[in-house]
């Protein structure tokens, strides 16, 4: 029974709601009276031709209604409008975007970190390794072992070995152990 009471007085409710719009909309926005002229937006009603004047000098309705009717028919004229026809299909080279730029770039400072390397090389192995600097030393023992830029010569490789195996390097050690077995 209660479920029931509460079902009418919402549809009372929404009743009442829609009246008190219907009577909104006949009167006058300005005075209060009942409406006999309509605004060319539909949103105001007027009484007389007076209170439209204050509405729309005063009020500044005359800008809204104009600004609500051009983009209703705007509106209307998008939806009566065909579709835009599909944007031609371009065949060439892609416009550049932002990763073309980006790599450019990195192009760029690539090939000026290849100049500044010709320009001051890195020191030779050998040098390095005469002045005891003990990778350079495993690396050139390596080399006359395997014979990579160098002639192969395995005595000279056992010796720069050594040198590095003297000061701690491990793989120097493995490398010789293969050599003497």
């Amino acid at each position: 029974m209660k479920a029931e009471y509460v079902e009418k007085q919402k549809e009372y409710e929404i009743k009442k709601a829609r009246a008190k719009a219907l009577k909104l909309r006949m009167t006058c926005t300005i005075c209060g009276e009942k409406a006999k002229l309509n605004c060319p937006c539909g949103t105001a009603q007027y009484c007389t031709t007076e209170c439209q004047r204050i509405d729309w000098r005063d009020r500044g309705h005359r800008k809204a209604c104009k600004k609500i009717r051009d983009d209703r028919a705007a509106e209307a004229a998008r939806a009566e409008a065909p579709p835009s026809p599909p944007k031609p299909v371009v065949y060439g080279p892609a416009p550049r975007s932002h990763a073309d730029e980006i790599r450019a770039r990195i192009a760029a400072e690539h090939e000026a970190a290849r100049a500044r390397r010709e320009a001051n090389p890195e020191p030779k192995p050998v040098l390095s390794a005469e002045k005891g600097y003990v990778p350079a030393m495993l690396m050139v023992g390596m080399a006359h072992r395997e014979g990579q830029g160098v002639e192969r010569d395995l005595d000279e490789a056992r010796r720069w070995l050594e040198r590095a195996a003297a000061k701690g390097n491990a793989q120097a050690v493995a490398a010789l152990d293969e050599m003497n077995a």
